[in-house]
């Protein structure tokens, strides 16, 4: 449901914007961050952590919460095993990992980079205000709501790196028409707005496969360290899209980049190129996790890693 929040920004543009400014807006943009408080209060600690520090009972709660059970229905281990401690520096020894986790997460570019300039684009392509821009976004967004789901059935039903693979490619090449086909209209429908639409279905609806994913390629005691590596290797395209963008318009504002026409086409090239990136690294790099349990992947990654050590180690004498 992320993309809900662009439907409320999207909505606020559209209809409060003239009445109480771009501050006003902002303003009213700080409210959700109270869920936080709702969430700290409501949601209980992840009962895998519980266990680790030897807060049994709060695990117990924590899964009947989690599950919906009787917490007496729950059995968590008697004897609690000593803390191991994981180095961060241990990422680095699953290159594997490493690399498909954040190529894949960098494909998070192509839309965030866009999303940014989406409302000049259509004021500046299909020649409407600024008003009706921001209806046209709440109509995409609903789009990437459905597409999230959509995709996030596909990855239960036919496994990770095809559907990833499946939504960057149409991704990628939906954004890439949408420029080269900015003056076509198809009944009097853009068909660059047509293609954006099949963009952020796609665009958007994978990374409910990709955020999963980036956690699924690591051993249990590295996933959270791994993937807040991954994530946070893709959230590099929240400033690499606009500072591309910049570049690619000869803007010298790389914060707020004038766009114009002539970087049209290279610029949606340019955010495509990343879903390409990303369709690359899981189909050639990444691996597949569906219908296999955390000790599992571990246990293979452990053996791939032990595997090459013993390449590389030197004969005996």
């Amino acid at each position: 449901m992320l993309p809900a929040g662009f439907i409320l920004g999207a909505v606020l543009g559209q209809y409060l914007e003239a009445y109480v400014g771009w501050r006003g807006l902002f303003a009213i943009g700080l409210l959700p961050a109270g869920m936080s408080l709702l969430i700290r209060a409501w949601v209980p600690e992840l009962a895998h952590w519980l266990i680790r520090v030897g807060r049994l009972e709060e695990a117990r709660q924590s899964l009947a919460w989690a599950l919906m059970v009787d917490p007496k229905e729950i059995q968590v281990p008697a004897v609690v095993r000593p803390v191991e401690k994981v180095v961060w520096r241990e990422l680095f020894k699953y290159p594997r990992s490493v690399a498909a986790g954040c190529l894949t997460g960098l494909s998070g570019t192509g839309i965030t980079g866009f999303v940014l300039w989406q409302v000049t684009l259509f004021v500046m392509v299909l020649h409407v205000n600024p008003a009706e821009a921001s209806g046209l976004v709440i109509w995409l967004s609903h789009g990437q709501i459905v597409g999230r789901f959509f995709c996030s059935w596909l990855s239960d039903a036919i496994g990770r790196r095809i559907p990833i693979g499946l939504t960057c490619a149409i991704a990628g090449v939906t954004m890439s028409l949408a420029g080269y086909w900015n003056d076509r209209f198809l009944g009097g429908f853009s068909v660059s707005y047509l293609m954006i639409m099949v963009q952020q279905f796609f665009g958007s609806g994978g990374y409910s496969i990709i955020g999963p994913y980036m956690a699924e390629i690591w051993p249990s005691r590295l996933r959270a360290s791994g993937m807040g590596l991954a994530y946070g290797a893709g959230n590099l395209g929240k400033f690499i899209g606009p500072a591309g963008l910049a570049v690619i318009a000869g803007s010298s504002n790389f914060v707020s980049p004038q766009a114009t026409a002539d970087a049209l086409i290279p610029a949606m090239n340019y955010f495509a190129v990343w879903y390409a990136l990303a369709l690359v690294a899981v189909l050639f790099i990444g691996f597949e996790t569906r219908g296999r349990t955390i000790g599992e992947i571990g246990s293979t990654l452990t053996a791939r890693r032990s595997g090459a050590a013993a390449i590389k180690a030197p004969a005996a004498p």
